[in-house]
């Protein structure tokens, strides 16, 4: 029986003697990501926003060059801004009109004239921006207005069009 053992032992040891263990080189597995913040809830979630410039603009009063509506005010809002979130940029972008680079393409058949979008005494041409920090109660608000501005006077009657594009990036 000891010879049994010792012959065993020994068999397996030639056996494993032949036997060599490979190693890899290691792997780094290397895991990234980027969190951003969530977005602010615009206008109440809604996806466009109509300012009406008026029903019974008189053509009489665009007769002369630089002649405009009056300027028609509204807010842009934002509410529910995440924690983190503390300023809220606004880039507008458009057609720029022809004749009025600084203002908006008119699509509408009213010409000549385009639209004017501005912030108090700000002209917001097209790329035009605005900073805004976000209030304590996590809000935002952009005072906007708009108005028809024509560069040549003598406006034809017709509609008025134009649309912008508000942009939003959170820092």
């Amino acid at each position: 029986m000891k010879s049994l053992f010792k012959y065993s032992a020994l068999v397996l040891l030639i056996s494993t003697a032949g036997l060599s263990v490979a190693h890899a080189e290691p792997v780094n597995i290397n895991v990234t990501g980027n969190v951003v913040a969530s977005p602010c809830v615009v206008n109440n979630s809604k996806t466009s926003y109509d300012v009406d410039l008026g029903k019974t603009i008189q053509a009489s009063d665009l007769e002369t060059a630089g002649a405009a509506t009056s300027p028609v005010a509204f807010d842009l809002t934002m509410a529910s801004c995440p924690t983190g979130t503390n300023k809220v940029i606004v880039t507008f972008t458009g057609t720029a009109d022809t004749d009025q680079p600084t203002m908006y393409k008119n699509t509408g058949t009213a010409t000549p004239l385009a639209v004017e979008l501005s912030s108090g005494q700000t002209i917001l041409s097209n790329n035009g921006t605005l900073t805004k920090d976000v209030a304590a109660d996590k809000t935002v608000t952009y005072n906007l207005s708009a108005r028809a501005v024509t560069a040549k006077g003598s406006v034809m009657p017709g509609t008025i069009v134009s649309v912008i594009q508000a942009n939003f990036t959170y820092n």
